[in-house]
C-alpha cells in the first residue's frame, strides 16, 4: 500500500508546490488559497466543485475562474473567458390544416409560439413527432428550396 508497511490508512503526501488560484471572468487574480479545501470553505463551494473546475471539466464555479498553480510562480491575470456566442438557425414553419394546406407561415417556432400561445417545446415535439397534434393545430416545416 503505497509503501506503508503494516499500516491499514496511509495518506499521501500532500503536495505543497501548488496553491488554488481565484480569478474574475476577466483574467484578474482575486486570491490564492493553500488548498482546494481552504478555498471550498472560504468560497462557500464544494470542494469537489473547485477540483473540476481546477481540472478543466467546468469553466466556472459561482463566477469565477480557478486554477492550481505553482506556489512561487502565481499570475496575476489569465486569459479571460470568451463564451461562444450560441447562434440558432431560424426555420421557417408553417400552420396546417387537417389537409395539410397552410393556414399561416412562421419565421420561427418563437414567433409561432407568441402568436399562437403554445409553448415552444411543444411545438418542437410536434414538429420532431414526439407528440400528435390531436387534429388541434398542426405545423411542418417549410423547405426553403
Amino acid at each position: 500500500m503505497w509503501g506503508c508497511e503494516g499500516v491499514y490508512f496511509c495518506c499521501m503526501a500532500k503536495d505543497t508546490s501548488t496553491v488554488i488560484a481565484c480569478y474574475k471572468i476577466n483574467g484578474k487574480l482575486v486570491r490564492t488559497y493553500p488548498s482546494a479545501r481552504a478555498a471550498s470553505r472560504s468560497r462557500h463551494v464544494y470542494k469537489r466543485s473547485i477540483d473540476r473546475a481546477t481540472r478543466g471539466d467546468v469553466l466556472t464555479i459561482k463566477g469565477l475562474m480557478w486554477r492550481r498553480v505553482d506556489k512561487d510562480n502565481i499570475p496575476t491575470s489569465i486569459e479571460p473567458l470568451k463564451k461562444e456566442a450560441h447562434t440558432s438557425v431560424k426555420k421557417p414553419i408553417a400552420k396546417v390544416d387537417e389537409n395539410n394546406n397552410v393556414i399561416e407561415v412562421y419565421s420561427s417556432i418563437s414567433e409561432a409560439s407568441r402568436k399562437n400561445k403554445i409553448d415552444p417545446h411543444t411545438i418542437r415535439d410536434r414538429l420532431s413527432g414526439k407528440y400528435s397534434s390531436n387534429n388541434k393545430v398542426k405545423f411542418k416545416y417549410i423547405d426553403n428550396n
